[in-house]
């Protein structure tokens, strides 16, 4: 099929045309530049354009052709050519390949603007979700898309051009896999001239695409941070399935999109939050700083695979020691036996008319005696069930655990649960001393979630925790560290490999809070992670604490006394040695030496 352009034309699909030089409509010529015969219209609601698929000499080709109602809008035609001087100048597998510019005049009509281009074979990320159902894309491919796009905007910014209109359907998937972003018409060339309009507060040209666009550039402000905005709105899109103003808050003004993507990681929300950031500021300096956070997840994240073991492999839970029963089989023998003799003196002195004193003393000397074995003999047979109905204390207490280190309060309203620094020794006998700080028990992770806190009766995300410490003054609190150890734990509401994948989450999301916490610490060189699983000691009820601290926000600080110290090893000596409060390694799935391991991680 051949399909003539010519606005004006009364037939524009004639079936004539299809062996025809000229259209038998209209006469308008349908070899366009002696080289692209147009074969269908393939959109007509993207940008200042019309899409149509053609062909050149068997090969298939697009051609973009400016709206005619826009030929006489000077800054439209000057936006329409500039997409095309733009792609020319770039070179890379992620931008379409473009032949040129060109004007072409219709048989009694308008002249059009011409932009013909490669074809890229597939459907942009748009139509690509719709085919899957909106089903969100999984973390691997994000952080490989991430990538791809970041490195294709690298390009784009450093010819000194904007985008200015990322989004799922300006972004398209080839059969191979590679991203390539398209329309360029709305891209903006970042001359000394637009700076310096945009630095005076000068508004230019807005492009807007709701829902993506960054709020500066809404107001005719936009500079490269614009793009890493409309780059973490789309992978919102993304990863949750939905358009981003679908989980808009207009009330408090927040976009609550955390909670369609609990399987992304911690680590990678942050990252696609601060993209987002309102402040131009807070958002990365530039397309490098993000391809080297992205770099620093993968890694992190492939460290924490190998801390749980792999997150899709089954890790034995260690069982808390079990209580030694005492032989239940003697106290029923010495019951039975007692029983008998009762019967037997019963009987005897139902032959006799009066028992002699001397009898009825030994009978309740013997009462006296065996009454205590009885009490004992019930409890000994009814303990599971007084545990199972939380009416026994020391149910949780299967095992006989070391005199714990005693809490001290400390901060401004005295919530933070410390434990000073005590010495550990690694197996070289070197040391390092440890300390403990602990939200108090108020505080405490939401029984399934991995970035929200239970505070009393309300819930309350990880910013207000922050805000929390630093009021506290837990910088002071933790006596200059050298090093400062995030601590991950589950209660046992799951199976152990989800809730071990849990309490590494919530170990992320605390070092990253610590993180902007001691910023300006001089002491600090380092940070660590420390995942200890699911909570598995005694009897374990998923909506019910068995300690103090089992749900609660712990970090630990370090301070070496000796060179090559053994940390793992030396912490653990000074957990296992000295433990604080009724916190033991052994009550949770990764406490024991093989899995006691802390992932160390740059500042």
């Amino acid at each position: 099929m051949t399909l003539c352009i010519n606005p004006n034309c009364p037939n524009p699909n004639n079936q004539a045309n299809n062996n025809s030089r000229f259209c038998q409509s209209c006469g308008t010529n349908l070899l366009l530049e002696n080289r692209y015969r147009i074969q269908r219209i393939l959109s007509d609601k993207t940008g200042f354009g019309k899409i149509y698929e053609a062909e050149e000499a068997g090969n298939p080709k697009i051609l973009k052709i400016l709206k005619d109602e826009l030929n006489n809008n000077l800054k439209a035609v000057e936006l329409f050519e500039q997409e095309a001087n733009v792609l020319g100048q770039l070179n890379h597998p992620g931008i379409p390949k473009v032949d040129g510019y060109f004007q072409f005049s219709t048989k009694n009509g308008p002249v059009l603007h011409c932009i013909a281009m490669e074809k890229i074979d597939g459907p942009n990320l748009s139509e690509w979700l719709q085919q899957r159902n909106n089903q969100p894309i999984k973390e691997e491919l994000a952080l490989t898309w991430l990538k791809q796009l970041t490195e294709i905007l690298h390009l784009v910014h450093s010819q000194n051009y904007l985008h200015r209109d990322i989004k799922p359907s300006n972004i398209m998937l080839r059969n191979g896999g590679q991203l390539v972003l398209i329309d360029f018409g709305t891209a903006r060339e970042m001359t000394y001239t637009y700076l310096a309009a945009v630095n005076a507060g000068n508004p230019v040209t807005a492009i807007e695409s709701r829902g993506y666009t960054a709020p500066e550039q809404a107001n005719g402000h936009a500079v490269p941070q614009s793009d890493f905005f409309s780059l973490g709105r789309t992978f919102v899109h993304l990863m949750t399935g939905r358009y981003p103003l679908d989980m808009y808050d207009g009330l408090n003004d927040l976009l609550n999109w955390r909670p369609y993507a609990v399987h992304i990681s911690p680590l990678l929300l942050d990252f696609i939050d601060s993209l987002m950031a309102r402040e131009v500021n807070k958002r990365p300096a530039n397309t490098q700083a993000i391809l080297n956070r992205l770099k620093e997840i993968e890694i992190e994240l492939a460290e924490t695979l190998n801390v749980v073991g792999g997150f899709h492999q089954t890790v034995p839970v260690s069982q808390p020691q079990k209580q030694k029963k005492f032989p239940l089989f003697l106290l029923f023998g010495a019951l039975l036996g007692f029983l008998g003799y009762l019967a037997g003196s019963n009987n005897s002195s139902a032959q006799t008319s009066q028992t002699s004193p001397v009898n009825k003393l030994s009978r309740l000397v013997l009462i006296a005696i065996i009454s205590p074995l009885i009490a004992l003999t019930a409890l000994a047979l009814y303990r599971p069930v007084t545990c199972s109905l939380g009416l026994a204390s020391d149910c949780f207490s299967t095992v006989k655990r070391p005199p714990g280190q005693p809490v001290q309060k400390k901060g401004k309203t005295q919530k933070i649960d410390y434990f000073p620094y005590l010495e550990g020794r690694d197996s070289q006998g070197r040391t390092a001393e440890f300390n403990i700080a602990v939200l108090s028990s108020e505080y405490k992770w939401k029984l399934g979630s991995s970035y929200q806190i239970q505070y009393n009766d309300r819930v309350i995300n990880l910013d207000d925790l922050r805000a929390n410490l630093a009021e506290e003054g837990i910088q002071k609190i933790m006596e200059n560290p050298s090093e400062i150890v995030s601590v991950g734990t589950a209660s046992c509401e799951g199976v152990p490999e989800t809730e071990e994948r849990r309490a590494l989450e919530r170990a992320q999301q605390i070092q990253l809070l610590v993180k902007k916490l001691f910023r300006n610490s001089r002491t600090l060189q380092g940070y660590r992670l420390l995942n200890l699983g699911q909570f598995v000691g005694g009897v374990c009820q998923p909506d019910r604490d068995a300690t103090s601290y089992q749900r609660s926000v712990i970090i630990i600080g370090v301070r070496k006394k000796s060179d090559g110290v053994l940390l793992d090893e030396a912490l653990r000596s000074r957990l296992e040695k000295k433990p604080f409060a009724d916190f033991t390694l052994e009550d949770y799935s990764l406490g024991s030496p093989a899995k006691f391991i802390t992932i160390p991680s740059r500042l």
